[in-house]
């Protein structure tokens, strides 16, 4: 019984040292040190958070080579735009030259029609779906930023965001203006024909003050703006006035016109506005004795001041195409320096966004440093064990032999007795 329990006992020795040279074996195979958990627990939980913060760390860093695109293709359409700007001056400076005519000039505007549509399809670029100069909010690949209309990317700082900025170029491609008031008489005389006096607006809006004497006679006075009246009154001191009801001299006839006006003579004056409603044209008329009078002559004198309502005029606005002539020079030059102000952000953006990658690349070198140094094999260390584990299998295997032969020659003796 003693024997066979002695078998037993090397051929346990036999089995545990084949475990031990299977299990050095599979360490270097794999260059690993720690194959399960129960290798080393306290380095296997090291080695857990090492790794979790290697993977942290690689979306990270996606994310910010994702944010380093997005801002170097807006540099890239910010230079494209800059082009267009130069090319832009260049035609201001040829459209007001003296020996430009209005066939050229017509020409220089349509070019500049053509740059105003650009910069409008530029104003619209998009990067993998997001806008890249979007003014208002919208779903975008980074994350929310605290000014809606700016984008924002995670750092390499567990708590950091980096602001892309979205707006400040195409959103400023545009001025104010503030036509000069003007001043001027409209006509008098003395005659019975109509008079007409044509006013080129300087700006879509605002209002006049038309000031009328018709001295005594009544006469008839009319403000049109396109095709909308904007005026109509007989001032005089006569109760009715006459007047052809067309130009055309052929089929014309007369109609009368009673005083809206009190009988007296003297200045009158009235003020109202054009083109708040959305009346769009670019002339005024002020008409007096419309298709002239026929009973007798008349005398009269107006004059007027209109004062004009700020309006913006914008580049990138899709509703309508400026000409050359609706800004100045020095507004490209100001555009420029948006434009400019506008690359600098993004050049100081994709600064720090390269410099948190860098920063992210040189955690990572040291996280698997410190990874290799938790989990990387001694090679010498694991020949040395598996040479030992190799010669206690050899030992064992040959104690295992010696003790079979034994118990045969036991078994042997036992029977010859």
């Amino acid at each position: 019984m003693e024997s066979l329990s002695f078998s037993h006992s090397i051929v346990n020795n036999l089995n545990q040292a084949f475990d031990i040279h299977s299990k050095i074996n599979q360490h270097l195979q794999t260059g690993k040190k720690i194959m399960h958990s129960t290798d080393d627990v306290g380095e296997a939980s090291k080695l857990a958070k090492l790794n979790s913060s290697l993977k942290i760390d690689s979306v990270r860093k996606q994310n910010l080579q994702n944010a380093l695109s997005f801002v170097q293709t807006q540099d890239g359409v910010m230079s494209v735009v800059g082009k267009i700007l130069t090319r832009t001056s260049e035609l201001k400076v040829r459209f007001e030259s003296v020996v430009s005519n209005a066939g050229e000039k017509a020409n220089y505007d349509e070019e500049f029609s053509e740059i105003q549509r650009e910069l409008r399809h530029l104003g619209t670029s998009k990067w993998n779906g997001v806008s890249l100069f979007s003014v208002s909010p919208t779903e975008v690949l980074f994350g929310t930023s605290k000014t809606k209309d700016d984008i924002s990317a995670l750092s390499s700082i567990d708590t950091g965001t980096i602001t892309l900025k979205r707006s400040g170029i195409f959103d400023n491609f545009r001025i104010t203006k503030a036509p000069e008031a003007q001043i001027a008489t409209s006509s008098s005389g003395g005659q019975s024909q109509e008079n007409r006096t044509v006013i080129n607006l300087l700006g879509p809006s605002g209002e006049i003050t038309w000031n009328q004497n018709p001295y005594s006679v009544t006469d008839y006075f009319r403000a049109v703006h396109g095709s909308e009246e904007l005026h109509a009154a007989v001032y005089g001191t006569g109760a009715n006035i006459e007047l052809y009801d067309s130009p055309d001299v052929a089929t014309r006839g007369k109609r009368t016109l009673g005083r809206t006006g009190p009988s007296q003579s003297g200045m009158r004056t009235d003020v109202f506005e054009f083109g708040r409603n959305g009346n769009s044209s670019p002339t005024l008329e002020l008409i007096v004795n419309e298709f002239g009078q026929t009973s007798r002559g008349t005398a009269w004198a107006a004059n007027y001041a209109i004062s004009y309502d700020p309006y913006p005029v914008n580049m990138v606005d899709k509703t309508k195409v400026w000409s050359l002539a609706d800004f100045e020079l020095s507004d490209f030059t100001n555009f420029e320096k948006v434009l400019v102000d506008a690359r600098a952000q993004n050049g100081a953006e994709q600064k720090r966004i390269s410099g948190e990658i860098y920063n992210l690349d040189a955690k990572q070198m040291n996280l698997e440093k410190s990874v290799e140094a938790s989990d990387g094999l001694d090679f010498a260390m694991a020949m040395g064990l598996l040479n030992k584990s190799r010669n206690q299998m050899q030992l064992n295997a040959n104690l295992v032999s010696a003790a079979k032969e034994m118990e045969n020659v036991l078994f042997t003796d036992f029977l010859e007795k």
